[in-house]
């Protein structure tokens, strides 16, 4: 019966993860504008011939694929804008409305900055996969490096650094360490980021390559 619960729940958990993350990120991004699209829906509803007084839970959900169909529309014209010219205006707008708020303005323009880094088409964010020796010199962690070391941190007295490399925790990648290393330090391997991720978020039990864990797979 334990080997039964536990492929059931391997089985499970990926598809609840999937299904929270999608669900708060419909509801993230369709919120502002659910409003909107709420009171449009009710204020056609006898147009179109609807009895929706006593169905908060399936206006509510229909509102919001409208708020979210509303935003791939603006989404996509923002786009064909930035294509043409009008995409250095709508950046100057926020830029402008911001940059008298102190707290507000620092916010943005780091939230700015590395939105341009990672979703750039012309870089990558992560160049490769490394083995750093970290927290100590008898221990490897992995590393992605980001690019090189700014010269403004190279000191005199200090050791030479080439590489900065991004050390991420396990099994929540999105937080870190940045570490400032020699080249000669950081241990290239034949592993690409995808892999790398997935052997961190698994607290190392899916390896690189694979895709579920081979006793898994003999259990099942």
């Amino acid at each position: 019966m334990k080997k039964y619960f536990f492929t059931g729940f391997i089985t499970l958990l990926p598809i609840a993860l999937t299904f929270i993350i999608a669900s708060w990120l419909f509801n993230l991004f369709t919120a502002p504008l659910a409003g909107v699209t709420e009171a449009i829906i009710l204020a056609y509803e006898k147009n179109l011939n609807l009895s929706l007084a006593n169905h908060d839970t399936l206006v509510l959900f229909i509102s919001r694929v409208f708020a979210l169909i509303l935003l791939l529309i603006l989404i996509f014209l923002l786009g064909v804008c930035g294509q043409k010219f009008l995409i250095n205006v709508f950046l100057k707008i926020p830029e402008r409305l911001f940059s008298h708020i102190p707290l507000v303005r620092t916010i943005y323009r780091l939230s700015n900055d590395i939105t341009k880094a990672v979703f750039s088409e012309n870089k990558k964010t992560f160049k490769e996969t490394v083995l750093l020796p970290f927290p100590h010199h008898d221990a490897l962690a992995i590393g992605f490096v980001t690019g090189e070391t700014p010269p403004v941190f190279n000191q005199k007295d200090k050791p030479h650094t080439d590489l900065a490399v991004f050390v991420p925790t396990a099994p929540h990648p999105m937080s870190g360490f940045v570490l400032l290393t020699p080249k000669k330090l950081a241990i290239s391997v034949d592993v690409s980021v995808e892999d790398a991720f997935k052997f961190l978020i698994s607290c190392g039990v899916i390896h690189p390559g694979e895709s579920v864990p081979e006793k898994d797979k003999e259990k099942s």
